[in-house]
């Protein structure tokens, strides 16, 4: 008994094309200028009343988000990590968030 084989086409559920998987991906209309971004985030972050931003530093360059500095506990990185990737028009996003160790 033979087995057939199907062929896979790149319509199946499994392949997506390079742009779907980039949450990044920016198009030309969503494009905004590194201060404006950089200034939404600063916003975003010092508007949450569970976190203290005091100790974030955002730097943004041709749309690439760079955050860094210290926060109190996991859950304050993770809520300055998420405020930053929500803001539109970033072409990418990286973290050197750490946690300060308690004295």
């Amino acid at each position: 008994m033979q087995r057939q084989h199907k062929e896979h086409s790149a319509a199946t559920p499994h392949a997506r094309p390079a742009e779907e998987r980039n949450p990044f991906k920016v198009s030309e209309s969503q494009w905004r200028p590194d201060a404006e971004i950089r200034a939404e985030i600063h916003e975003r972050l010092n508007a949450d009343p569970l976190l203290d931003a005091t100790g974030i530093f955002v730097s943004v360059s041709s749309g690439r988000v760079l955050i860094e500095g210290s926060v109190e506990n996991d859950e304050a990185k993770r809520r300055a990590e998420t405020h930053s990737r929500q803001v539109s028009g970033i072409s990418g996003h990286d973290s050197n968030l750490c946690i300060r160790k308690p004295r």
